[in-house]
């Protein structure tokens, strides 16, 4: 695995090199590097502090894939909170495998959805019972908010697997997804995908 589920912050060793994402950079700005980076084998660890920060990290490494698909390399984020609080400063660890190496990995899909308003305790407890049981939910989510707290959520999720001598990580991607408005009117937005991945450590 890349990373624990908790680092104690920038002075570990481990993050001595790394992309520091701002939320006034597009996701594009950071999507070339982590590419680069893939193809040579010298990933960085993504740092992200509030949730447009995370929800730029999480779409760059979504668009990173898309760079890569000639490449046929798969792109894989392991989340981890890098203090004690377990507040919305991240350390996201990127790491790549083959797409022959990767089929195969997930099994029995489900649906989870985090939104604005979801507690990132909650949707982790959802995301750890299914990976208990062998399945490897997709949590989807619209917005900067719905996306961080899904990706704290994998976060906390990653602890509460520890003793289960399980490990997650996620592929994220985009979704088109459709809204009705209050009028009854349809949309068609862009949703982020996280499809977890399952790991025995």
């Amino acid at each position: 695995m890349s990373g624990a589920a908790f680092r104690p912050g920038e002075e570990d060793a481990s993050l001595v090199d790394f992309i520091k994402i701002s939320s006034k950079e597009e996701p594009r700005h950071y999507s070339a590097k982590i590419a680069w980076n893939a193809r040579n084998n010298s990933h960085m660890p993504l740092l992200a502090t509030g949730a447009p920060a995370i929800n730029c990290a999480i779409k760059a490494v979504a668009i990173a894939r898309r760079l890569l698909e000639e490449d046929s390399l798969e792109l894989f984020v392991q989340p981890a909170f890098r203090d004690r609080s377990m507040a919305n400063s991240l350390a996201l660890y990127v790491s790549s495998k083959s797409k022959r190496a990767t089929e195969g990995l997930i099994q029995n899909a489900s649906e989870l959805t985090a939104g604005k308003g979801s507690k990132p305790t909650v949707v982790a407890g959802a995301i750890s019972n299914r990976a208990r049981e062998g399945g490897c939910p997709n949590i989807t989510g619209i917005g900067p908010e719905a996306v961080c707290n899904a990706i704290m959520a994998v976060c906390h999720a990653r602890l509460y697997l520890e003793q289960d001598h399980l490990d997650i990580r996620v592929v994220p991607s985009f979704e088109e997804v459709e809204k009705e408005d209050r009028t009854g009117d349809k949309h068609t937005m862009t949703a982020v995908k996280l499809q977890v991945v399952v790991e025995k450590v």
